[in-house]
């Protein structure tokens, strides 16, 4: 950008902007070269007006949420780096009809902390959430879920934000597949998720919770948490377990550079510290031919690549 697109992206947003950012300070994998700025956006009323300058300006973007579930290449990333906070992470509930309640939460909330407190207010349907990490806007276009359950079945409807209009998506027109949204790759690069509305229903707290409860502590003697990582680097195939073929093929503990298949859960690729992207791509690729040799499976990425 020269020093006029700088001036102008500062003034388009209240919160200051980070120039030559390193993001691996925003990512779980603690990896990624610097993008060219970094913009925390806070105001819905911001959001629209900066898509519309970085698009008539032709600047590269991308919206990263958390970082939880994304790998950033060692070079970063040529453009802005989009963050949502403030408004964007605020909740509100609506009494529906047949004893259920429509929650709308801003793109940029926690998704684990929506789980804590829609349990907290006797809410059912997200229980399943507890403890994943990342953003709703984020576990929308993945379509983020764990123990049989997906942010698919408890959804009404998306507001995405682009730089010429607001779209409001009900659940009849998104299209969700495991671990995905494949509709939005019609809006990759154009729209923001600013906003989900979910249907949760009543129940009795003290059962929400404590089925909460054991779902945590299930995650927390299973998953990787020895490492920074990027939660679950693939996903499971169908009927199977990408853990389970990984730990088959006798590939936890194998390293390339600093990274590291988990010794605690196959499916977890860390960084023990230093490792590069490009070491994490070398590993991933490693992992995918073994398992594909030993039993045939193709194992898919689960983890986005910025």
């Amino acid at each position: 950008m020269n020093q006029g697109q700088q001036k102008r992206l500062t003034e388009l947003v209240s919160q200051p902007v980070e120039w030559q950012c390193k993001l691996s300070r925003y990512t779980s994998f603690a990896i990624g070269g610097p993008a060219e700025a970094v913009v925390q956006v806070d105001l819905f009323r911001e959001l629209q007006p900066l898509l519309g300058f970085l698009a008539g300006e032709k600047i590269p973007w991308r919206i990263i949420g958390r970082g939880t579930n994304l790998l950033v290449p060692d070079e970063g990333f040529p453009g802005v780096i989009l963050r949502l906070g403030g408004e964007f992470a605020a909740i509100s509930e609506k009494e529906d009809d047949n004893d259920s309640v429509i929650v709308r939460v801003g793109g940029g909330g926690s998704f684990a902390g929506l789980s804590r407190r829609c349990s907290e207010s006797g809410l059912t349907g997200l229980e399943f959430a507890c403890g994943i990490p990342g953003t709703v806007g984020g576990a929308v276009i993945m379509n983020a879920g764990a123990w049989g359950s997906d942010i698919a079945s408890v959804l009404r409807g998306v507001t995405l934000v682009t730089a010429e209009k607001e779209i409001n998506l009900s659940s009849e027109q998104l299209d969700f597949t495991y671990r995905c949204w494949p509709g939005f790759a019609a809006y990759q690069g154009r729209a923001v998720v600013a906003a989900v509305d979910l249907v949760l229903h009543r129940g009795d707290p003290a059962a929400i919770l404590a089925q909460c409860k054991s779902l945590l502590e299930r995650r927390k003697a299973t998953q990787a948490r020895e490492h920074a990582n990027a939660g679950s680097f693939f996903k499971n195939p169908p009927d199977d377990s990408a853990g389970r073929l990984i730990e088959a093929s006798g590939l936890k503990g194998l390293r390339v550079g600093g990274a590291m298949v988990s010794e605690q859960h196959g499916n977890f690729l860390v960084n023990t510290g230093g490792a590069t992207a490009a070491d994490v791509l070398r590993l991933m690729k490693i992992v995918q031919d073994k398992v594909k040799s030993d039993c045939g499976v193709c194992l898919e990425p689960e983890v986005h690549f910025l």
